[in-house]
């Protein structure tokens, strides 16, 4: 037996997550990062923060000051918080705690729409559990009917809905959602909120009525994406299991003291940047929606989602792979999602500043051309 023998079945033939980073960028919008950074009459404050933080220590395990903010944006106890380094480890955790397989079934599963967050598959798979992927239609729309059907059928322990999704943009109802927590009561139900200040309307008032519904957070999409903080909210039996598997000292002490810097003295400016993405955001849709080459999907995340039609229409393969190169070379970077399946002939576009904005879309009819 060889090492590879021993890899986990489920992992073998994944690949590891790439951030291409070409040189030359003079316009990142690749990553659904808020794109401004702090004002410099601002900026040196958390520096003096930060020199007050005992290096030798190791971090708050119950980071208590963070817990406060984070329940009031949530507008839930604090006790019903469990914190992770960013979102992924949340749900890295949920898979790990909630993997028991039912009666009469080897594995458990999880279940999804698709295309949606990468990082959903990834946690299932790397704790033994089986993906159960819902295609959404045409549109980029949650297929409701598909969803409870493939619930009742698979009877998933977990089911996540990005709420607005990425990389689509598209928001599902939340709404449903709920409905489909009501309607599986033994399925943990989650979610995914981080970027819910783009758009939609959270759940987490439902929380108390629905001990199955998880709804998780995240600071990186709202001008934090450097810390890692993430945070979820749920019913105490769920954190009780949780609590279990988080690490002690998950989050650094200069994170955990840079969160609670930024959201007591700088959440104003934080989520007045957050309108102003929202409004470039629909400038930058009309201006691509221009571009007869390109199908722009409606987005309520800070994220849009266009896809390079071949010559004569129909969904790309290879153009949209040749469009980004061509902006890479022009110093524009943007998410190539271009594979086969539903995001066939995507590219992720982050709205970035006006200046930015405005690049890219000088640079685009280029691009375009060598896409042809």
């Amino acid at each position: 037996m060889s090492l590879a023998d021993l890899v986990t079945r489920g992992i073998r033939e994944l690949r590891a997550y790439h951030v291409p980073r070409p040189e030359g960028v003079r316009a990142k919008l690749d990553a659904n990062e808020l794109p401004d950074a702090l004002p410099p009459a601002a900026a040196a404050a958390p520096g003096r923060e930060l020199a007050e933080v005992a290096l030798n220590r190791y971090p708050e395990s119950d980071p208590l000051e963070l817990r406060a903010l984070a329940a009031a944006e949530l507008g839930v106890p604090p006790a019903s918080l469990v914190f992770g380094n960013g979102s992924d480890e949340l749900i890295s955790l949920l898979c790990a705690a909630f993997a028991e397989p039912r009666p009469g079934r080897t594995r458990a599963s999880v279940l999804y729409p698709d295309p949606t967050f990468v990082v959903y598959r990834i946690a299932a798979l790397g704790h033994g559990l089986d993906p159960v992927e819902v295609p959404v239609d045409d549109r980029m729309e949650l297929d409701v009917a598909r969803v409870d059907a493939a619930m009742a059928r698979e009877a998933p322990n977990l089911a996540f809905f990005a709420l607005p999704n990425n990389p689509t943009g598209t928001l599902w109802p939340p709404d449903e959602v709920a409905g489909l927590a009501v309607r599986y009561p033994d399925t943990l139900v989650v979610a995914d909120e981080a970027y819910i200040e783009y758009g939609g309307r959270s759940l987490a008032p439902r929380l108390a009525e629905l001990p199955n519904l998880v709804v998780m957070r995240t600071l990186s999409k709202i001008g934090m994406a450097g810390l890692r903080v993430g945070f979820l909210s749920a019913a105490p039996a769920v954190v009780h299991e949780l609590e279990k598997l988080r690490m002690p000292y998950n989050l650094g002490s200069l994170n955990q003291r840079a969160a609670v810097w930024m959201l007591r003295h700088q959440r104003a400016w934080l989520a007045e940047r957050s309108r102003a993405v929202v409004a470039e955001r629909a400038r930058l849709a009309a201006a691509l929606a221009a571009f007869p080459e390109l199908t722009v999907f409606p987005s309520e995340a800070n994220l849009i989602l266009v896809r390079v039609e071949r010559a004569g229409g129909g969904g790309g393969g290879g153009p949209a792979t040749a469009v980004w190169q061509a902006l890479a070379s022009r110093g524009v970077l943007v998410r190539n999602l271009d594979r086969p399946g539903p995001l066939a002939g995507c590219l992720r576009i982050t709205p970035g500043t006006s200046a930015e904005n405005d690049l890219l879309l000088a640079e685009l009819p280029a691009a375009l051309a060598a896409g042809r």
